[in-house]
């Protein structure tokens, strides 16, 4: 990275350099970004995008970091993060079949949830214990219990790789299993879902209830990146690396979940790379039992 290139002119937000990704990742692992920005709105993200633009900058969004693998030699180029200038939540308007809400990237789901719940809207519930961000979790059309990011979504608001805003329809985005295709450099600024109305204590209670069974279910206790594989059609993928005999497998401090075999944990001083290895030593001995070729849903970035 060249240190003499001058900042974004009129940037309001803050940008770091040499951060270590391990600070901003559930996994508590991954080398240092070259720069970590956090625009304040909008137009400090249209002028961050156009400056690096000029410089062939490359550039990744990070979300929450709950579902990244940062490799240990860390990532070349920009991070941008839109947890502070991107966290507005509003209705836009309600009648008796429910509610349009507009919910800006930087939004956390457990917040989204929250205000839900307050609000007595249904349809998101599935999602009450997933630590990611709106931006994210739509980026990855998160899902649990039936659920997924694009059931209740109306349309998308992004900001193009030429900085141009767009909005886009539900129907015109092609979404698929934790995946959602958008063009190329594209950044997620919000989206507009529509809820309907429900009974407070039945909201509370399914909330509860789905909590209840990640607390019972998955190693909330140790620095993870949730599902680590995608269910392929075979079956669920913690079934597969179970039945291979593989929970309690370990790579240093990596270690297949004796809790949930679909998790990888860090029990204390792992990284990237042995999570890394186990990744791979859980992927051979699944295809050698199955012929189940495991795909990641994890997304690796940086170098080794």
């Amino acid at each position: 990275m060249n240190s003499s290139w001058p900042w974004p002119t009129d940037f309001k937000g803050e940008i770091l350099r040499s951060v270590p990704m391990a600070e901003y990742t559930s996994f508590r692992v991954g080398g240092p970004v070259d720069l970590l920005a956090f625009p304040t709105d909008r137009e400090d993200l249209k002028g961050l995008l156009a400056w690096a633009r000029e410089r062939g900058l490359p550039h990744f969004v990070l979300g929450n970091g709950t579902n990244l693998l940062v490799r240990d030699g860390g990532i070349r180029g920009l991070g941008i993060s839109l947890l502070r200038g991107f966290g507005q939540i509003r209705e836009i308007d309600r009648n008796s079949r429910g509610s349009r809400i507009h919910v800006e990237a930087g939004v956390s789901l457990r917040t989204l949830i929250q205000y839900t719940m307050d609000e007595r809207l249904t349809g998101l519930e599935w999602a009450a214990g997933i630590p990611g961000s709106v931006g994210g979790a739509l980026f990855m059309n998160a899902g649990a219990f039936q659920g997924e990011m694009k059931d209740h979504l109306l349309s998308l608001e992004i900001l193009s790789g030429e900085g141009e805003n767009r909005e886009i329809p539900r129907e015109a985005l092609s979404f698929s299993y934790r995946a959602l295709r958008l063009p190329p450099k594209a950044v997620i600024l919000s989206a507009t879902f529509h809820l309907s109305l429900g009974e407070a204590s039945s909201i509370r209670g399914q909330i509860e209830n789905f909590l209840q069974r990640r607390k019972m279910k998955q190693p909330l206790d140790l620095p993870s990146a949730g599902s680590v594989f995608k269910n392929p059609p075979q079956g669920p993928a913690g079934r597969l690396i179970e039945e291979a005999g593989l929970k309690g497998l370990s790579v240093g401090d990596a270690q297949v979940s004796e809790k949930h075999a679909n998790f990888i944990v860090n029990r204390g001083k792992a990284q990237a790379r042995d999570i890394l290895a186990l990744i791979a030593k859980v992927r051979e001995a699944v295809f050698q039992k199955t012929g189940v070729r495991l795909e990641l849903e994890i997304h690796v970035l940086g170098e080794d």
